[in-house]
Order: C-alpha cells, then structure tokens, then sequence
C-alpha cells in the first residue's frame, strides 16, 4: 500500500458552549482538534492505511495535545514540527444566531518545505493540499508551492482541496485565494471542491458548467461534494452523481474531509492512479460517500471517522 501525505494546518477549535451569548459572553468553551488536512490523514489511517501530516503546531499544551492525538491513531508524525505557539481558533453562537468567530494564528503559518523528508516520498505516493490556511501570507504557502512542484516533477498524484473559510479569506484577499487554487487546480490529478466553492473559483452558477471550467483550468479529476445527495464526479469525458447512503445526521463537521480521506486511502491499494477507468472512479467515491455520511452520524469529526470495520 501507498502512503498518502497530508500538507496544511493542525490546530485547536474552541466550540462556544453557551448558545446566545457569542465570544465576548461566552464562558463555557470545549477543547477540539481541528485543521482540515488533518482530518484526512486521520481517515487514511482509520480505515487502514498510511498516512503523513506535514505541518506545524506549537512546542507548548496544545501541540503536545494534537501531536498526541494523531499518534493515537497511528498518523506518522517524523515530518510535523513542535515550535512556537499553537494556531487557536474559537466559535460561538451570538444572540443573532450568527457565527461569532475569532482566529489566533500561532505558528503552523511557519512550516518550512526543509521540515518535509522528501526520501520517504515515492512516486508512487500520494501528495495532498488542503488549503484553509495554506494560502494566508506565510512560509507555510511557500512551502505549498515548492511541494507542488516537487510533486508534479516526481509525476507523483496530487490531490487539492480548496477548504475555503469566509471566516479566514477577507474580501481583500479573495482574488488572490482564487488564482492560487487555479495555479494547484492545474497541476491536481483529483480536486475535491462542495458546491458553494465551485461557483467561487468558476463564477460558474450551474454545477456541471462549473465542472468543465474546472477541466478547463487542467484538473484531470474532480468531485463536487453535494451532501446527502452524494457527489458528482467528472473525468473530462464522463459525469455522473454518485448517491450516499441513508443515515440520521447529527453533526456534518470533518465529512468533507472524511470523504476525501475515504477516496484517497482507496487510491493509495492501486498502483497506476492515473490509469483509473470512470468505472473505479465510481466505485472509489461511493466508498468515500459511506465514510464521510457514517462521519456525520456522531460528534467530533476525528472521533467519528469509522474504521474499515466499522465501515
């Protein structure tokens, strides 16, 4: 089996306990792993495969907790960096109902391409972007970059997603947040975007127009997550909606990031990745489906990843 290598960002979320009051209220607040990329590997690595996380967190509690947790779990942690402060993130519910969200960035914008053991990379392996904070100013999105380059020069298979947060892109960053996913949209083997960031990045309000833009830009593979209806996965040629499977939601945070770990522990059993008919293709994103809809069925988006048992 391949190995499956996870670049981006690993940090704390304080989730506001006490509904109505917002940050400034708030008292009562619950600890939890976050970061997208993170979420991937730990699917890898649940349903029985291999997996990296490249990235930073703090030499301090909170890094000690999060290096922790994806040890337990069995996440090979020889390329993820303890220095600095941990990137911490808090959200609440305020009196609105809205979303009150502040963003403490630590040091996980620091991660040096010099921390990545490019020896342990095959070219048979699997490189994957995700890019909630990848693309905030920082050496952590130089680091993206030089990866990229790597991997493509080593025709090693990319995988991107965009993880785009209205919460971290201001408007004065948008453009440039759009133009970078297109330069790694270009080079990627296999996009995950949800719908709301295909119409982002295309400007492109129809779905499948969106996704012949996407083909346009270079992608070779992409999937547009659609929630319970499943998700629409195109080749350039070919283009259909998988379905998910019936269950009774309770919490969809990390699905997005389950499912894609589904697609790429599947991919990482086959050798020839860019060799993958449109029939496997809907045979690997209906295994992803059943992760990412079995992650919504509990609390935690770690905790609730199934394990190939359980799947």
């Amino acid at each position: 089996m391949n190995k499956v290598f996870c670049i981006g960002e690993l940090l704390i979320d304080f989730i506001g306990k006490d509904i109505g009051t917002g940050l400034k209220s708030g008292v009562n607040f619950e600890k939890k792993s976050g970061g997208a990329p993170a979420n991937v590997s730990a699917a890898v690595c649940k349903l029985g495969g291999e997996a990296y996380f490249l990235g930073q967190v703090g030499n301090d509690s909170f890094g000690r907790f999060l290096v922790d947790m994806l040890k337990s779990i069995n996440i090979n942690t020889e390329m993820t960096k303890m220095d600095g402060y941990t990137t911490l993130a808090f959200v609440a519910i305020d009196e609105s109902g809205e979303r009150d969200f502040e963003f403490h960035r630590g040091s996980d914008g620091e991660y040096s391409f010099d921390n990545i053991d490019l020896e342990k990379i095959s070219n048979s392996d699997i490189i994957h972007f995700g890019s909630a904070t990848g693309f905030l100013d920082g050496e952590l999105k130089n680091t993206y970059f030089k990866l990229l380059d790597y991997a493509k020069e080593n025709n090693i298979f990319i995988s991107f997603d965009p993880n785009y947060r209205d919460m971290l892109i201001t408007n004065d960053k948008l453009d440039e947040f759009i133009e970078d996913c297109k330069k790694f949209i270009k080079q990627s083997d296999f996009i995950k975007v949800s719908d709301e960031e295909i119409k982002l990045i295309t400007t492109e309000e129809d779905l499948r127009e969106g996704v012949k833009k996407l083909h346009d830009f270079g992608a070779k593979v992409v999937a547009v997550t659609l929630g319970g209806e499943g998700t629409l996965i195109s080749d350039g040629v070919n283009m259909e909606v998988i379905p998910s499977i019936n269950i009774k939601q309770v919490d969809s945070t990390g699905a997005g990031d389950a499912f894609v770990g589904g697609v790429l522990k599947k991919l990482s059993e086959i050798e020839y990745k860019k060799e993958i008919n449109f029939d496997e293709w809907k045979e690997i994103i209906f295994y992803g489906n059943k992760v990412g809809a079995i992650t919504c069925t509990n609390y935690g988006a770690i905790d609730s990843i199934p394990t190939e048992k359980e799947l």
